[in-house]
């Protein structure tokens, strides 16, 4: 009796194999159909089916990716696509899944995949299916550059340079200058719009601002070296950036100003997708 269970199992285990092995074969690998707007596209990779001979659990599945451009900035993307249309022959097919995350993107990444998993499809009268749905985006509504002075002036008088707060779309203030001998560090406290989006902690908005020093002869930037996140709470940051001197030739500290570049505020954005004729595998 042992001996015909462990035969019986192995069985089970060799079919769920053979159906991993077809998925394989049988997916489609075509050229990638893109959905562009001027910020964010989004484009279908691969097409398969996955077809399971044990159970019946079989699925046409999308792999598709989420790609955007230098000129947005991301603070969190939420891959997980809903308002999910697809038709094939006339009919509505729902969604039996979707795969994706709540990603804050870190920098240098621009793209970030995601899964749609529909009812298993056949080639019949039509070899192809639409699909359509959005996935959602917090992303900055503006920026604004907020000058704080000199820098020669900043450095022999700190915070008296630049008394009080600055508010346009948003507020910003210089609280501490420490000049050293290797570097020069800022702190400045941020607030944005009280509209839009809530944040937590792990929500980074304040890493888009960026302070910077640029020259008031040539426009040459030197961008802060690094930063420390000092308080980080829902619409209010302090944050301390660092230039490092050395191997830097400044010269006359009074040719610089510093410059702080400061999100307004956040709002969301839907992005939608939508794929007219997708090739069944």
């Amino acid at each position: 009796m042992r001996v015909l269970g462990f035969k019986k199992l192995a069985a089970v285990l060799f079919v769920i194999a053979i159906s991993f092995l077809v998925t394989d074969l049988i997916a489609f690998e075509g050229k990638p159909q893109k959905n562009v707007d001027s910020l964010f596209k989004t484009k279908v990779v691969r097409v398969s089916s996955v077809i399971d001979l044990a159970f019946s659990n079989s699925v046409t599945k999308l792999d598709l990716l989420l790609e955007w451009s230098d000129k947005v900035e991301p603070v969190l993307i939420n891959t997980v696509a809903y308002e999910i249309e697809s038709k094939y022959e006339g009919k509505t097919l729902a969604p039996i899944s979707t795969k994706g995350k709540s990603f804050a993107p870190v920098e240098g990444t621009k793209s970030l995949p995601f899964v749609i998993n529909l009812p298993y499809l056949k080639r019949g009268k039509a070899d192809t299916f639409s699909i359509q749905g959005k996935i959602k985006a917090i992303i900055p509504e503006d920026f604004e550059q907020i000058e704080l002075g000199s820098l020669s002036k900043l450095v022999a008088e700190g915070v008296k340079a630049q008394p009080g707060l600055i508010k346009k779309g948003s507020s910003s203030s210089l609280k501490k200058v420490i000049t050293g001998t290797t570097k020069i560090s800022f702190g400045i406290q941020t607030e944005i719009g009280d509209q839009g989006p809530e944040f937590d902690t792990s929500q980074n908005w304040a890493v888009l601002n960026q302070l910077k020093l640029v020259n008031k002869k040539n426009l040459k930037e030197w961008p802060a070296d690094g930063y420390i996140v000092e308080m980080m709470e829902n619409r209010t940051a302090s944050i301390t950036y660092h230039f490092l001197l050395k191997d830097k030739a400044l010269g006359d500290f009074s040719d610089w100003n510093l410059i702080y570049k400061s999100v307004t505020a956040m709002k969301y954005q839907d992005i939608p997708f939508q794929f007219d004729t997708v090739p069944i595998p």
